[in-house]
């Protein structure tokens, strides 16, 4: 599998948490008090798999590959993806400080949940759609058939340090959890 393959593949796990975060947002806009557990779930997810793991494969291991490749050509377009990327760690920080405040039901703390909400949805979806449509078809452009090979394997060894399947597993019954909450249901 390349290593676009494999990010986008990571992307749709993204993508699933996004669409229960955007549920999340519409029914405390709606005045409904959800469980702090799905927001402390969905940080979990979103800096262990999204931040830690998928990003790191895009920033340190294909953006640094392009970056020497290229000698400086794709400075721009890396240098916007990672600035998004420290833009979903500000507004995840944030998130987190709000969550005592919203469990508290505190109008201040739940203005900022539900601002910094947005503006991550908001952020990762369009950076998902540009890395998906536009970054990673420049990358299959330029990248050698050997380069793509030594790239997936890098991924792969990423994914062994992180418990390759059990990792996966592990987040996707944080999906399921986070939907599970956001249904009402006991977790």
């Amino acid at each position: 599998m390349k290593a676009t393959e494999i990010l986008t593949r990571e992307h749709a796990l993204i993508q699933q948490a996004l669409k229960s975060l955007s549920r999340a947002q519409k029914k405390i806009e709606e005045n409904q008090q959800l469980p702090k557990d799905f927001f402390e779930k969905a940080l979990v997810f979103l800096r262990e798999f999204a931040d830690q793991f998928h990003h790191f494969k895009e920033e340190y291991l294909m953006f640094g590959l392009l970056a020497l490749k290229k000698d400086g050509a794709f400075d721009g377009p890396i240098g916007s993806l990672r600035f998004q990327h420290e833009r979903c760690r500000s507004c995840l920080d944030e998130i987190s400080n709000s969550l005592d405040g919203y469990a508290d039901r505190d109008d201040i703390a739940t203005t900022r949940l539900l601002e910094n909400l947005a503006a991550y949805i908001s952020l990762l979806r369009r950076h998902i759609y540009e890395e998906d449509h536009i970054f990673f078809k420049m990358a299959e452009e330029e990248l050698s058939k050997e380069e793509e090979d030594i790239l997936s394997v890098q991924f792969k060894k990423e994914d062994q340090k992180m418990g390759a399947q059990t990792f996966y597993e592990q987040n996707r019954k944080l999906l399921d959890e986070m939907e599970a909450l956001l249904n009402g249901e006991n977790v």
